[in-house]
């Protein structure tokens, strides 16, 4: 089934199949914020570190799609850690904000 799934996307998502069918944990977003700075790093922490998926991020109504890895990008944002959100109506993911 995941090759007919990356056939017809023209993706590799072996990876993120392997980390939801084969281990207990969920990904999770991990976030660290800077806010002097107005930053945010993320990356998934996973079991597959490979796994890399896209996640919604930012305020709800006014997302901006990001494309975390296991190592950790920077983003600009002016919202502060408590204003913060991601689409976890979306993705099956956890959180962590540091």
């Amino acid at each position: 089934m995941v090759k007919f799934v990356n056939r017809k996307t023209g993706k590799n998502l072996t990876p993120m199949f392997d980390q939801y069918l084969r281990y207990r944990d969920l990904p999770t977003l991990e976030l660290e914020f800077r806010e002097a700075d107005g930053t945010v790093s993320y990356r998934w922490k996973a079991d597959v570190k490979e796994c890399a998926m896209p996640a919604r991020v930012g305020r709800r109504g006014d997302w901006q799609i990001v494309q975390p890895t296991a190592e950790w990008n920077t983003m600009k944002s002016g919202l502060k850690k408590d204003e913060f959100e991601v689409a976890t109506d979306l993705y099956y993911v956890g959180v962590s904000k540091q």
